[in-house]
């Protein structure tokens, strides 16, 4: 019986701290992340904005991320002019089911060109409270490098669509 009631007890303080990380994003981590990013976007004047997906209470998402823009490949045939897009990449933060916020990277592709679902990189699981602008800035440099490596490295070629017959 003994070990029965450690273990209640402890389910209750798990479930009591997810209710204080959802309560901590609410009134502190949200506001934080989208007046900080605000403050990078206009500072540091590149094509991205920042954002909040907000359409499920509970796992909600503030994010940087790269406007799409024209990649620069046109597809072209006897019919029509195809320019193809580069869907730009995001740094998320993003709750977790258990309030934790997962911070996260999303790489750009050229719209069409692949059969792939871009790829996707974790950086940190953190909680509400680790959030301060030391860490932001240290992701957001990381997201920085990441964007720049995609652009350069020609060694991460796109894989192009093949028709079958």
């Amino acid at each position: 019986m003994d070990k029965l009631e450690k273990l209640t007890r402890d389910y209750a303080a798990v479930l009591e701290k997810v209710k204080e990380r959802r309560a901590a994003w609410q009134q502190k981590a949200k506001p934080f992340l989208i007046q900080y990013l605000n403050e990078i976007t206009a500072r540091f004047p590149l094509k991205w904005k920042t954002g909040a997906n907000e359409m499920m209470q509970g796992l909600e998402a503030v994010y940087l991320l790269f406007d799409h823009e024209p990649s620069g490949i046109v597809e072209q045939s006897p019919f029509s002019v195809v320019q193809k897009m580069k869907i730009g990449g995001f740094l998320s933060f993003s709750q977790t089911r258990n309030g934790q916020i997962v911070v996260w990277i999303s790489f750009p592709f050229i719209d069409g060109m692949t059969e792939e679902k871009p790829r996707n990189e974790t950086i940190e699981t953190l909680e509400p409270e680790e959030l301060e602008p030391e860490a932001l800035n240290r992701f957001i440099g990381k997201f920085l490098e990441e964007m720049i490596q995609w652009e350069d490295d020609a060694r991460d070629e796109i894989g192009f669509i093949r028709h079958r017959d």
